[in-house]
């Protein structure tokens, strides 16, 4: 009987973890990385020292309340920064919630400079946000130093994405966080409202690419070397068959969706994207429609990414613009 009560009972609580769901969990990186995955929202990330914390795109409702738990099971200390990858974060109650808790709001010249386009971002919010709060603008790249470990935070120049991207780099550590502008899935889905360009996303990565490689840490982790009366031989084991990763392979990347990804990832694709646009500007030049690039068997390499149709209508548009429109850069 009283294994039949436990059976019961055992069946009883995992149906009840089913039905509530098990409570949000920040997935472990490296030391002071995280991110947390959401199936309706973009991932949210923290940088955690003994510092404070550096939020990285904080989400809305509904997941902002189960966001904040996962957070404070992760550490106790204090957000006391917030960086968005992009503009679209500036007006969500995740933004709100941290700033009226203390933390400064940190964005590029550009975002602040951006004209918002009316009913993407509504403009009376953002400006309320903007001057309640305290932010801190950056031009090209700015760093924090919270406990010693340096984060770099890089503003891409240019177009991209959208008209204001930035990353989010932890040298040491090799975590760099994109948020939309990279997705190792798909091409990109170029948001034109918010001053996005395709030609200028191919630019925008190089960049990135460029510069997460020199992107060494100021300030060198610290080893600790007991005395050689403490020290203590290691025993030897046997070498392990693993094939060992290149610099590319061990910078790990967060995007806004799904799991994490590497640099080598972010080269497969742009490289991609880089014959894709030569392509279809050869197309261009010798004036045949670069539309119907999709119904010929030239597409086929490119699908192994998702996004192409939307991801080539952006490029045509950009490398054969309307008569009377400027050209893109």
């Amino acid at each position: 009987m009283k294994r039949i009560i436990c059976a019961v009972l055992a069946f009883a609580i995992y149906s009840a973890g089913l039905c509530l769901g098990a409570p949000l969990r920040f997935e472990k990186l490296s030391d002071h990385c995280y991110y947390l995955p959401l199936k309706e929202q973009e991932n949210f990330a923290a940088v955690i020292t003994n510092e404070g914390i550096l939020a990285i795109n904080p989400p809305a409702e509904p997941d902002l309340t189960s966001a904040l738990d996962a957070l404070k099971r992760l550490s106790p200390k204090p957000v006391r920064w917030v960086a968005f990858t992009d503009i679209r974060y500036l007006q969500n109650a995740g933004t709100r919630y941290f700033a009226e808790h203390g933390a400064v709001l940190i964005a590029s010249e550009k975002s602040r400079d951006f004209s918002l386009k009316s009913g993407e971002i509504d403009a009376q919010k953002s400006t309320d946000i903007r001057t309640a709060f305290p932010w801190f603008y950056f031009g090209r790249q700015m760093h924090l130093f919270p406990s010693n470990l340096e984060i770099r935070i890089f503003a891409v120049q240019g177009k991209a994405r959208s008209g204001s991207d930035i990353v989010v780099f932890v040298p040491a550590e090799k975590v760099l966080f994109t948020g939309a502008l990279f997705d190792p899935a798909y091409y990109p889905d170029i948001d034109t409202e918010l001053g996005g360009d395709a030609l200028g996303w191919i630019e925008g990565m190089k960049q990135v690419i460029a510069a997460v490689p020199v992107l060494k840490p100021a300030i060198p982790p610290k080893v600790a070397i007991p005395p050689k009366s403490q020290a203590k031989p290691q025993a030897k084991t046997a070498p392990k068959n693993e094939p060992e990763k290149t610099l590319e392979e061990s910078v790990i990347i967060v995007s806004a969706q799904d799991g994490v990804s590497n640099l080598q990832n972010m080269k497969d694709l742009l490289e991609a994207a880089q014959k894709l646009r030569d392509e279809l500007a050869r197309r261009v030049k010798t004036g045949r429609v670069c539309e119907d690039f999709l119904l010929s068997g030239n597409a086929d390499p490119y699908r192994g990414f998702g996004n192409l149709e939307a991801f080539v209508g952006q490029l045509c548009g950009a490398l054969n613009p309307p008569t009377g429109a400027s050209p893109a850069p």
